[in-house]
Formats: structure tokens, C-alpha cells, sequence
């Protein structure tokens, strides 16, 4: 079964989440990518079901995981659930481990996992055409979810991809000595949950194979306010 990844990168924060996905996850995935423009509800609805795990980076709320500029991907209550039956799912996006994680599971997911406030970071916007490469603000709080989604994809259980990603929060808090950042670290892993069953695991995909270029995702232009 493939993977269905769901990432926006139509403004900074989603530009900087997706970055990290395309430099770390993105190759170790089957080719049904839903990135940019691509990730809306009506793609979403046809892959979905097909899929054995769901990973999502984008903004949301309580009860909604949204794509593309702000389409809505996920809400609770309005969603068919063989979209995610059965599915272990990873939602990085601000309060949807509030309504739409729980929702999730008692629709059917095997597992769920998101947050429970707001998903915090700094950013380097001098580097949003190449976000991977803002490991000195970004990474510190991003690497740790992409090493829970590596753990997944090995073929481990969603728990131990949950304990991978906050023991690699404490290991950058732990040496973090910018105040700002090291609080965003610390957010971040205690607003972390996970639903359903925590033994759920996915078919182990191949490792990372590296060397391999990466191609730039195009020029971020923000909108103009009066």
C-alpha cells in the first residue's frame, strides 16, 4: 500500500514543515505526493483510501487539518472513514491532537498522532528556498519528528516512533542555549500525543539511499498587506 503524504508550502511555516519532509522522508515514500498545489481534499479523497499511513504537515485547529492554502484536508465530522481506516496517521499541524486526533481513532485509524496547542518554531526566512537547510533554528524542532517518522517507516510500532521523537526533543533542549528556541523544543514535546494503538506499524520502507538531489521547491511569494 503507498504512503499518501499531504504537505502545503504556500507560506513560511508550511514552506519550512514541508522542507524538512522533502530532504528526509519524501524519498524513502512511494510517489503519491500530495505537495503545493496538489494538496487538496478532491486528491486526497482518491489516495487516501489506498494508503497504509497518512503523514500531513499543515496549518489546523481543534477539529480540522488543512492543506493548500488553508483547504480543508481533514474536519471532523465530515470526512468518510474509509478515508483513514485502519491507517496509522501523523498530523504535524498546530491543536488537532485536541478533536480531529481522537476523532480519528474512533473512526477507525489504527493510530493518530498531532498536538495539543500550537506547533512552535523559528524560522530562517533568508533560507525558505531551501528549508532543509535551517538546521540552526528549524531543525532543532523539526529533526525530531522526521526521526519519529524514520522510526515508522522502518516498520517499528507508532509508539516507539512517539519515544523517538521526544527523547530527540530532550536531547536539543538539553543543549539548546538560545532561550526562545529551547522553549518552542520544550512546547513541542509535551503537547506531542498519540491515540489508538500504540503497537500499530506500517510495512518498513527502504532506507534513505543518499547521495540524491534535491530540487528546490519554487520562489515563496507572500501576499502584499496594506
Amino acid at each position: 500500500m503507498p504512503a499518501v503524504l499531504a504537505a502545503a508550502d504556500f507560506d513560511l511555516p508550511t514552506r519550512s514543515a514541508t522542507g524538512y519532509l522533502l530532504r528526509w522522508i519524501v524519498p524513502r515514500l512511494e510517489p503519491v505526493h500530495l505537495l503545493s498545489v496538489l494538496d487538496h481534499r478532491q486528491a486526497f479523497v482518491l489516495f487516501a483510501p489506498q494508503s497504509d499511513i497518512i503523514i500531513g504537515t499543515g496549518h489546523g485547529d481543534v477539529d480540522v487539518f488543512t492543506g493548500q492554502n488553508e483547504s480543508i484536508i481533514l474536519e471532523v465530522g465530515k470526512y468518510d472513514p474509509r478515508e483513514i481506516e485502519g491507517k496509522v496517521i501523523k498530523l504535524l499541524s498546530c491543536q488537532c491532537g485536541v478533536e480531529l486526533v481522537p476523532d480519528l481513532v474512533e473512526n477507525g485509524a489504527a493510530c493518530a498522532m498531532g498536538y495539543t496547542d500550537d506547533y512552535l518554531w523559528v524560522m530562517d526566512a533568508d533560507l525558505a528556498s531551501v528549508p532543509w537547510a535551517d538546521k540552526e533554528f528549524a531543525g532543532k524542532c523539526l529533526l525530531p519528528v522526521v526521526a519519529g517518522l524514520n522510526v515508522l517507516l522502518d516498520g517499528k510500532t507508532a509508539q516507539e516512533a512517539l519515544d523517538t521523537e521526544l527523547t530527540q526533543y530532550d536531547c536539543y533542549a538539553e543543549l539548546e542555549e538560545d532561550e526562545l528556541i529551547k522553549s518552542c523544543i520544550e512546547f513541542n514535546r509535551g503537547n506531542a500525543v498519540l491515540l489508538g494503538d500504540g503497537g500499530a506499524s506500517i510495512r518498513a520502507r527502504p532506507s534513505l539511499a543518499l547521495p540524491f538531489k534535491l530540487i528546490p521547491p519554487p520562489p515563496l511569494v507572500m501576499p502584499l498587506r496594506a
